[in-house]
């Protein structure tokens, strides 16, 4: 239960900052854990993956729409939502020809390349949240280091105390007792001491007032002409969405001995995008840092996904009140935490197979220096080339 709950509580603020950088009104991206969530529940892959808005999905959604129209205005937000409902039926489309099954040949030295960086991208992404500083979007990982060096004569002393005492208690909870309710204890802790004592007058960021109401459901359908403006933004986000829920899926589906069907992993997240585009909100797929804390906090069953969605469409209708005072600190060390134990280099060493050891690196330096599709894409590359010589070898 607490896995369900705490995952909510970070789905709460990630997806209003995720509506944001896709240029919408931030009830958009809370829509995303309600009906898109239960339905890839119901109808996905997996029991851990937590769908909803991600900040690749977001940028990329926004960079393609904002060449069509002007951001904020209602015909942007119309577009978004159609973009989700196009991404999904596309999901469905390579479901129906079976594309998946081309994905059970990756390399697993690809995906633990790519979680593993993919990790580091998202701890480095919590520094600002951490040490209460401005940044720049991440763009480039060096260059990001750079910008947090900079600013480290900013850092708001209050923030980083809440944040390094949060991972404190994160770790310690977790080496007593790896089922603990850790994440669960940090956020209630931190958002009674900050309500009491008034940190956030101290310039300590809080989640702050959250809209209240459950989203209407409505269908609409894409003309012609419009189907044409997004499909170009539609493949890319379908394409990155399912590699980047794909790569998680698998790293959690690998650490528990499950098989993944990535035929069905399409039909649910396709299915979760046009529930999406249904409740009004924006284009979803598996967060890494969101199934990295719902794994961690011991989530066994899809039952803590369904718990997730309840918790979210309660907390709309009676409970955003509560949060308020939550610090941004203390969620960015559960995310921090959590995703700590994605990174795989222990798995690999010298004396590991060099090809596999080639494929790990190349995904790993290229999806840190370049962006996450790149990674994927040239790990993927080198996965089948590798495959091909071995059979031509042998």
């Amino acid at each position: 239960m607490s896995a369900g709950i705490i995952v909510a509580v970070l789905f709460i603020p990630q997806s209003m900052a995720y509506a944001i950088i896709a240029g919408v009104p931030v009830q958009l991206g809370l829509y995303a854990g309600t009906l898109p969530l239960i339905v890839y529940t119901l109808f996905g892959s997996s029991k851990f993956l937590s769908v909803g808005p991600v900040s690749i999905v977001s940028l990329i959604a926004f960079s393609g729409i904002s060449g069509i129209t002007e951001p904020g205005s209602a015909h942007f937000v119309e577009l978004i939502i159609l973009l989700g409902l196009m991404v999904g039926f596309i999901h469905l489309i390579m479901s129906f020809f079976k594309v998946g099954d081309f994905f059970d040949f990756i390399s697993p030295s690809v995906i633990n390349g790519f979680i593993s960086a993919a990790a580091i991208i998202i701890i480095v992404n919590q520094l600002k949240s951490i040490m209460g500083i401005s940044l720049p979007e991440y763009q480039n990982f060096f260059q990001y280091v750079m910008e947090v060096i900079v600013k480290l004569p900013q850092v708001n002393p209050y923030t980083l105390t809440i944040g390094l005492v949060s991972v404190f208690i994160l770790v310690l909870l977790k080496k007593c007792t790896p089922r603990s309710p850790g994440p669960l204890l940090v956020v209630l802790v931190s958002i009674f001491l900050v309500g009491v004592f008034d940190v956030h007058k101290m310039g300590v960021d809080i989640v702050g007032e959250i809209p209240k109401g459950l989203p209407k459901l409505k269908i609409n359908l894409p003309s012609l002409y419009t189907i044409q403006l997004l499909f170009p933004t539609a493949l890319i986000i379908a394409f990155i969405s399912f590699l980047e829920s794909y790569a998680v899926v698998k790293s959690f589906n690998n650490r528990e001995k499950e098989p993944i069907n990535t035929n069905k992993e399409l039909l649910g997240l396709g299915l979760a995008n046009i529930a999406s585009s249904f409740t009004g909100s924006i284009p979803v797929a598996g967060a890494l840092s969101r199934t990295a804390v719902n794994y961690q906090s011991g989530a066994k069953s899809r039952l803590a996904l369904l718990l997730t969605a309840s918790f979210i469409i309660i907390s709309l209708l009676y409970l955003t009140p509560l949060f308020y005072f939550l610090p941004k600190a203390s969620l960015a060390a559960i995310i921090m935490v959590a995703v700590s134990s994605l990174v795989k280099f222990k798995q690999y060493s010298l004396n590991h197979a060099p090809g596999e050891l080639f494929i790990f690196l190349s995904t790993f330096i290229s999806t840190l220096m370049l962006d996450i599709f790149w990674g994927l894409l040239i790990g993927i590359i080198f996965s089948i080339l590798l495959s091909q010589i071995r059979k031509a070898l042998y």
